[in-house]
């Protein structure tokens, strides 16, 4: 109830801030700007409810098919290139070449989408975030690391938790379901994820999917 009332109530105050006559022409872009971020927020929040709702009533089922998960990781990477730049993040791509598995492709872009924007999101200007994918054994193993602010071993406990938002100085930029959506559609896909991290020393997500084996 309190995620979807804080981006109504802002989408209320500046809508009617914006009907004030004489409005100067800064501000009304100012309101305007606030406007379509809470609608952008409220939006995707909904968004995430609906999907994570779905998987955990197992009303979406994977659609598992030979991909290579390598292409996606660069494609990922790619995709928040500019917000990593924008804050002088040193980020270290270490892909090996070519690795297929059989899974869901759209539902695991779900999941390293949010691992690369949460390490961006928590990373100070100018730190450094490592995406590593190494093969071990069956299995492919993609690793997330920043340089962040880290986390406490109570946070750790929930981070996958609904609505769960440990730094609470970062919670307009997030609803605490991203986390939840990444465990849920493991579970489905066979993989699993696990979290190391430490106050003021960053955080490292490991994820874990069988992989295909390699033919002649």
């Amino acid at each position: 109830s309190h995620e979807l009332k804080t981006p109504l109530a802002v989408i209320q105050n500046y809508g009617t801030m914006l009907s004030q006559p004489n409005l100067a022409e800064e501000k009304r872009l100012e309101y305007a700007r606030a406007v379509t971020g809470a609608a952008r927020r409220l939006a995707n929040l909904i968004t995430n409810i609906l999907k994570l709702n779905k998987l955990e009533n197992q009303e979406i089922t994977p659609n598992a098919a030979p991909y290579d998960l390598t292409r996606q990781l660069c494609d990922c990477a790619l995709t928040h290139e500019a917000r990593g730049e924008a804050k002088n993040i040193d980020f270290d791509a270490q892909l090996e070449e070519r690795v297929m598995v059989l899974a869901d492709e759209a539902m695991m872009e779900i999941v390293f989408n949010n691992l690369i924007s949460n390490a961006i999101k928590f990373t100070e200007a100018g730190g450094r975030i490592l995406l590593r994918q190494v093969k071990d054994g069956d299995q492919v193993v993609v690793t997330v690391a920043d340089t962040g602010c880290g986390m406490d071993e109570a946070t750790l406990g929930r981070i996958f938790d609904k609505f769960y938002q440990g730094d609470t100085s970062h919670s307009k930029e997030g609803n605490g379901l991203g986390l939840a959506l990444v465990r849920r559609v493991l579970e489905i896909s066979g993989g699993s994820i696990s979290v190391t991290s430490a106050p003021g020393e960053g955080s490292e997500f490991t994820v874990r999917l069988p992989r295909m084996p390699e033919t002649a």
